[in-house]
């Protein structure tokens, strides 16, 4: 197994899949640096990006794809582990910038959970139209189809599937899938990853422009401060019957490949 000293790792995902507390978890991991989502960061908000909000120029214009290539393959992590947690769809079609040197992991969460998350985080901003900001921020696969699509590059490229995480197992059982996960991808694991405290124990790496949209989206906020994994913590899924009706048409595109992923834990 790697050692977890000099272990690269990323973590793709998708919006409101507990990804934000899987990373406050890898905190505990020794000598680690954080990356948070710089390729998305660059989807979004750099010059290149193709999701860059609407009415809104690029505030981060270092975030190029070929830069957020070169800072996480720089000779200064060498001797660090690395975790770098990121949106699928923001490499779509854009293989060739992914940092080279790294292992890679999925995380996914069921379309119904994720969607109705997002939307509900739409709704707590006060914005009058709900539905056009909920799309405005989605890829045309709304996630689901890049990340099958990455998945299955990578396994390509490697030769073997990647190690796929599911949310509800996380919740249900965190202390064993993350010994798993660990396993996986060459981290030393420790009790450490279940519990943290309101102050993270590692500075993050990440653009400001995520941090100034965190008092309008809340989108970290729960996470940052929940204190970590509790056993059983899963809810039951809502009847796709309820959700709004944008929610419904984006679970029923996306569940063709959650399922495929799914299949791959």
């Amino acid at each position: 197994m790697t050692s977890s000293r000099t272990a690269h790792v990323f973590l793709w995902t998708l919006p409101r899949s507990v990804s934000t507390a899987f990373t406050r978890s890898m905190e505990s991991i020794d000598n680690v640096a954080i990356y948070l989502e710089p390729y998305g960061c660059a989807e979004h908000f750099g010059p290149e990006g193709r999701l860059i909000p609407k009415d809104t120029s690029p505030t981060e214009m270092e975030y190029t794809y070929d830069k957020v290539k070169a800072s996480l393959e720089d000779k200064s992590l060498e001797n660090k582990c690395v975790f770098v947690k990121d949106m699928g769809y923001a490499v779509h079609k854009r293989y060739d910038k992914i940092a080279k040197g790294y292992k890679h992991s999925f995380l996914i969460r069921h379309p119904i959970k994720s969607f109705l998350s997002y939307y509900n985080m739409m709704v707590s901003t006060g914005a009058d139209d709900v539905d056009g900001n909920f799309i405005s921020w989605l890829p045309e696969g709304l996630g689901y189809q890049e990340l099958w699509e990455l998945y299955c590059y990578i396994e390509n490229e490697n030769g073997k599937k990647p190690f796929v995480v599911n949310s509800e197992d996380l919740l249900n059982d965190p202390q064993q899938v993350l010994k798993q996960y660990c396993e996986a991808v060459g981290f030393e694991y420790n009790d450490g990853l279940l519990n943290w405290d309101s102050k993270p124990k590692v500075k993050w790496n990440m653009a400001q422009a995520v941090w100034d949209l965190e008092p309008i989206y809340n989108w970290f906020s729960n996470s940052l401060t929940a204190g970590g994994f509790k056993k059983g913590l899963s809810k039951p899924l809502p009847s796709i019957e309820e959700l709004p009706k944008i929610v419904q048409e984006c679970v029923r595109k996306s569940m063709p490949y959650y399922e495929k992923l799914n299949a791959c834990c």
